[in-house]
């Protein structure tokens, strides 16, 4: 789905636009996923594993577009990615699609300046309009910094899952699953 542009103040007072990922942004997504999975190891995946060419991310941003129960969100400043939010349901089955699954990243120069919140507020303000009754989220058990924004915005911690991520080094990360009721 798509949603209109909108032009938010950041702490700084410089303007940030918050728009739909759209199939002509698939370059630029790629580079910011591979920038900001360098840039912490509370990403998913590490940056070599980002081996989507331009296509494949333009179909991934197609069904995104097409869909009606799915948004993916980019705050751009100064036309650079800055930060990408996206919810989706759990599956699109009658029984979960009332959950849905939600993910954010914003690139480490922008951090403290409100991207995270001005993003995870229109991502619930979709999900109300569109039917979800519950959103979760996982994140890195040594991820303070995002497990208190998300408490911020209501999001509580319901389970762990240890050893959910096994880093480079040999270490371990657990998971802290999170939901948010709406």
């Amino acid at each position: 789905m798509t949603s209109a542009e909108k032009e938010c103040s950041l702490k700084d007072h410089r303007v940030c636009t918050l728009r739909s990922a759209a199939v002509s942004d698939a370059a630029a997504i790629i580079d910011f996923l591979r920038i900001s999975n360098t840039e912490t190891y509370f990403m998913l995946r590490y940056p070599e594993e980002i081996t989507l060419t331009e296509d494949e991310e333009i179909g991934i941003l197609k069904n995104w577009e097409d869909s009606s129960n799915k948004l993916f969100l980019m705050a751009l400043i100064d036309g650079e990615i800055a930060g990408t939010c996206g919810i989706a349901p759990i599956a699109e089955y009658l029984k979960t699609k009332h959950r849905g699954h939600f993910g954010i990243s914003v690139k480490q120069k922008y951090w403290g300046l409100g991207i995270g919140s001005l993003l995870i507020r229109e991502i619930l303000s979709f999900a109300k309009e569109h039917g979800f009754d519950q959103i979760e989220l996982g994140v890195y058990a040594d991820n303070l910094r995002a497990q208190k924004l998300y408490e911020r915005f209501g999001f509580m911690e319901w389970g762990r899952l240890p050893n959910a991520y096994k880093l480079k080094d040999g270490s371990y990360r657990d998971e802290i699953n999170m939901i948010l009721n709406l």
